[in-house]
């Protein structure tokens, strides 16, 4: 007669994944885990209480009170044997259980002779572990005691479904990141290469407007390339430090500006969302550019500065020239000039007021916004 063939759950392929799906194996000792055992130990009044993960070569503790260990091979493990065993599985006297009657940690004087373990189930119905208490002397567990037991049981499911739950969450944010990330680079090498192609149209035209417009259009483009590279650079998804971005955005309108100028930085360190990040460059680009154009027109050096200040959430954004001043009966709301249009709009897309006013010499603009945002780090 042939004997049935015994499979040893333990080994289980896909009970194994269940459990190495929780990322809970070989991490330090958390009180969450700890507190329950530490309870279950009170309730049922036992010297040895353990949360037990049975892999397939050890049986792991993700919390013990009265071993001292964090682990021990799988051959010696009592639970392994209640694996397939719903709820709650009591042993009075391990000694009397053919089992578990010549395991070592038993047949000693002082062994173990009493088991109580609630199984740790999954919601995909794999058994991963037990709660379970343990004594050296033969017993019984209260009814009381045994609602507890699974109670605490239930508990450490939670937690470990929470910390599961949790792991997904991270791990989908942390692809969404690397997302974010690549569009950003692709985004800004498309608009690299965009400007590229303006730029050869340049080359190719020698009206002189015409050569401006094509200009005044690429540096646009380059503003808006710069923060795409500064998100794809930050730590923080979907926002941008102003200052570095700013700076660099500044640093290209030096480059390509048609004589010398000076530029007075003063820029607090605040993080923007890209909803204000871009309009915000855009805007700086085109109150640079139309400083360089209208308050030195001439060869002559002149100097800008540009300052932003955060301050109870209030953004201010200022730049200033000593140039030539406004022109007589100047009104930024009737001006026809293109520029002046693009920063309207653009102060409408921000929720932004904005002003100018006769420095004497010069003229300083000031742009203010509420935004949601904090000091960098």
């Amino acid at each position: 007669m042939l004997m049935p063939s015994y499979t040893d759950p333990a080994g289980s392929l896909e009970r194994l994944s269940a459990l190495r799906s929780y990322g809970i194996l070989d991490i330090p000792r958390e009180s969450d885990f700890d507190e329950l055992v530490e309870l279950a130990a009170q309730i049922c009044d036992a010297p040895i209480s353990v949360v037990n993960l049975i892999e397939d070569h050890r049986q792991w503790f993700k919390a013990e009170v009265g071993l001292g260990i964090r682990e021990t091979p799988l051959d010696v493990s009592i639970c392994r044997h209640v694996l397939l065993q719903p709820g709650i599985t009591i042993i009075s006297d391990l000694r009397d259980d053919p089992r578990m009657c010549a395991n070592p940690l038993v047949t000693g004087d002082s062994g173990l002779r009493f088991y109580a373990g609630c199984l740790l189930e999954t919601p995909e119905g794999h058994g991963i572990g037990t709660l379970c208490i343990l004594d050296r002397s033969p017993r019984i567990l209260t009814a009381r005691q045994q609602t507890a037991l699974k109670t605490l049981a239930n508990q450490v499911m939670a937690q470990m479904e929470l910390r599961r739950s949790l792991q997904q969450k991270t791990k989908l944010l942390e692809q969404k990141e690397l997302l974010l990330k690549e569009v950003n680079h692709r985004t800004k090498n498309n608009l690299q290469l965009i400007v590229g192609l303006i730029q050869l149209q340049v080359r190719q035209l020698s009206d002189h407007d015409a050569r401006a417009a094509l200009m005044d259009t690429s540096r646009r483009i380059m503003s808006i390339s710069t923060v795409h590279e500064r998100l794809y650079q930050s730590d923080e998804v979907g926002a941008v430090e102003a200052s570095s971005y700013l700076s660099q955005v500044i640093a290209g309108i030096q480059a390509t500006a048609p004589h010398e100028a000076l530029f007075e930085l003063d820029l607090d360190s605040v993080n923007l969302s890209m909803d204000s990040a871009i309009p915000l460059a855009l805007v700086v680009n085109e109150l640079l550019t139309n400083a360089l154009k209208y308050a030195y027109p001439s060869e002559s050096q002149g100097t800008v500065k540009v300052g932003l200040k955060l301050e109870h959430a209030k953004l201010t954004l200022t730049v200033e020239d000593a140039g030539q001043g406004l022109p007589k009966g100047f009104d930024h709301r009737k001006t026809k000039s293109l520029g002046m249009k693009i920063i309207a709009t653009l102060c409408r897309q921000l929720d932004a007021e904005f002003t100018f006013s006769d420095n004497q010499p010069g003229v300083k603009c000031v742009v203010e916004l509420s935004v949601p945002a904090r000091t960098g780090d």
